[in-house]
């Protein structure tokens, strides 16, 4: 949960700095949404498995690499 904050974050603040155009934002804010989604149907029973964290946890990774790329990709606002 609190890594969700985090690259909200970072994507808020990259829009500031110019580094994230507002159509890169947008879809990193939906790949936000959907790991969002997926965190709300795991914890759904009342219990997180083991694989259902593995797999949120792998989305996050790759959201903040798709993250850092948008940033680091040379467009501007």
């Amino acid at each position: 949960m609190q890594r969700d904050v985090t690259q909200e974050k970072r994507i808020n603040q990259g829009v500031k700095s110019g580094e994230l155009t507002t159509r890169e934002a947008g879809g990193l804010e939906r790949q936000q949404a959907r790991v969002d989604r997926k965190e709300a149907r795991a914890a759904a029973n009342g219990k997180v498995s083991a694989g259902e964290q593995r797999r949120i946890q792998r989305a996050e990774t790759r959201d903040s690499k798709h993250i850092h790329q948008q940033k680091t990709d040379d467009q501007t606002r």
